[in-house]
């Protein structure tokens, strides 16, 4: 099977909401790469549901390294694009063709979803999130020598020839990315998606994530300066 499009879904313990999340991904991408970063629950066996569904099991490396791991495969696989989705179903898999459509149309590398667009609806995110994406959004967008207005969205779409050697591990990748693409000569657009999250959602997100989005703040300026 020819695989052009591919979806990375980063699993951490999300066993339970999964199976709903790939199964809304199915009839938009050739090939799913399920990372499954050191769940505890049956996030890896849950998975196993379909035959363009492959899971890669990993120790815990954190949300980056398990996109980067899955981005790594897709571009072995020979995928020309790849969405990455997160596996709570956070995102609208709807949104998805309109992601990659614009990589296939244009000479554009990045397509970043934003929930912070005026009609994106991103008045329903949660305080601390949209407070954390308004104050990184002026120095992510300086790292990235283009605008950045929703710096912590994990919704992307890239050109794979475009993948950078090395990611950031932790929380706050998707400033990395941006800044590493952007770095190596690569340009980047914003599709408005809305701001959804499951009421039975598990969050992985708060203030103890801020040394790692910090760190992940200083790589995307070192990528901006080297």
């Amino acid at each position: 099977m020819t695989v052009t499009r591919c979806a990375v879904v980063p699993a951490y313990n999300a066993a339970k909401r999964l199976p709903q999340t790939l199964d809304g991904l199915l009839p938009y991408v050739d090939q799913i790469i399920v990372v499954d970063d050191g769940s505890s629950d049956d996030t890896a066996l849950v998975a196993q549901r379909h035959e363009r569904i492959r899971v890669i099991s990993q120790r815990r490396q954190g949300p980056g390294g398990a996109v980067f791991t899955g981005l790594k495969s897709a571009k072995k696989l020979g995928a020309e694009w790849a969405v990455v989705v997160d596996a709570d179903g956070q995102m609208e898999a709807e949104r998805i063709p309109v992601l990659f459509d614009l990589l296939e149309s244009s000479d554009v590398d990045l397509v970043r979803g934003s929930r912070l667009e005026p009609e994106s609806g991103g008045d329903s995110m949660p305080l601390l999130r949209y407070a954390a994406g308004r104050i990184l959004a002026l120095p992510s967008s300086w790292s990235a020598r283009s605008s950045i207005r929703d710096p912590l969205s994990g919704f992307v779409a890239l050109r794979l020839s475009k993948l950078p050697n090395t990611l950031w591990r932790g929380f706050g990748y998707p400033m990395h990315l941006s800044a590493a693409i952007a770095a190596a000569g690569g340009r980047i657009e914003h599709v408005a998606v809305p701001a959804y999250y499951p009421q039975d959602g598990i969050s992985h997100h708060g203030l103890h994530r801020a040394p790692a989005i910090f760190i992940a703040l200083m790589m995307s300026v070192k990528a901006r300066l080297r």
